[in-house]
């Protein structure tokens, strides 16, 4: 032996040696993998789960969009549909109020037309009275009564041939207004 070399000694350190590393393998090696290819696995199908729920989600995130956007214009078409109904009840106020106002500025200027020719009427009445008031005090002191006959029925015939003209003319304005 040479370098104080024994062959035994090697081969039983070899044999040691391989018994340890099978006995290693056994013992640690394959239950690590093992725990390691199964928590690998794990992983992998959470990752799947994770993905196709997060594909779900951004496909119920854009359906809700749609919905939320169909929602939107929905309201936008409401609220335009009740703009328009209220802006077309104002307009039928405002034309209601209109009209009204109207018939009332009719129903004044007709009442006002009436109270007009009432007053014409009556102040022609007084005028008519104080002239013959006055022409009866003239003629009673002048003039004879033949004389004062003839000039009141003068007098009648010209105040009515006056006021049918003047009632005749009125009429029309009234019928023109």
């Amino acid at each position: 032996m040479p370098l104080n070399i024994d062959i035994i000694q090697i081969l039983l350190h070899v044999f040691n040696f391989l018994i340890l590393v099978g006995g290693l393998t056994l013992i640690l090696y394959k239950p690590v993998k093992k725990f390691i290819d199964e928590r690998k696995a794990r992983y992998e199908k959470l990752e799947t789960e994770s993905r196709a729920s997060l594909e779900s989600a951004e496909k119920m995130k854009a359906e809700y969009e749609e919905k939320l956007a169909a929602a939107e214009a929905e309201a936008a078409e409401i609220k335009r549909r009740a703009e328009n109904e209220a802006a077309e009840e104002a307009r039928k106020y405002v034309d209601s109020a209109r009209k009204e106002a109207a018939q009332i500025l009719r129903d004044a200027e007709i009442a006002a037309d009436d109270r007009k020719e009432h007053i014409l009427e009556s102040a022609q009445t007084d005028i008519g009275e104080l002239i013959i008031g006055a022409a009866q005090k003239l003629l009673g002191d002048t003039a004879s009564p033949e004389r004062a006959g003839e000039l009141y029925d003068g007098f009648i015939k010209y105040a009515s041939a006056g006021s049918e003209k003047k009632t005749g003319t009125q009429s029309g304005e009234s019928e023109k207004r």
